[in-house]
């Protein structure tokens, strides 16, 4: 199950959201999309914070080859390397590590204010 946290800007309200664990399919030229149930699982991927685009990108850390049936063989595969959800790596559109600290960063909205960690949750498969 993918656990999500909640971070808004002190001063204009903009939000994001950083992901850890969120399934996703296979799109036609094998980038990782959005899951939805009807589709083959292509791993897990976590949503994190780069600096340098001011953006949450999608950081793909679990993929199955082939493409699994069921959301379950993400997880075991994620066990089974040791993953723990809170992986990183780099951006994939600036390659500038992505990161998880977002508390205090400055708004990608406005000129004035910081995001604010708000709070978090665990979002069910």
């Amino acid at each position: 199950m993918a656990f999500s946290e909640l971070y808004v800007c002190d001063l204009c309200s903009n939000d994001i959201v950083l992901v850890h664990a969120d399934l996703w399919t296979p799109g036609p030229d094998g980038t990782p999309l959005p899951y939805a149930e009807r589709n083959m699982v292509g791993g897990l991927l976590n949503r994190l914070w780069c600096g340098q685009c001011r953006a949450v990108r999608r950081f793909p850390f679990v993929t199955l080859d082939p493409p699994g049936d069921h959301p379950v063989i993400a997880y075991a595969e994620a066990q089974r390397l040791n993953c723990t959800g809170s992986e990183t790596g780099p951006c994939p559109v600036c390659s500038t590590p992505l990161t998880w600290a977002v508390d205090g960063v400055p708004c990608a909205a406005c000129s004035g204010g910081v995001y604010r960690f708000t709070g978090e949750w665990e979002d069910a498969v």
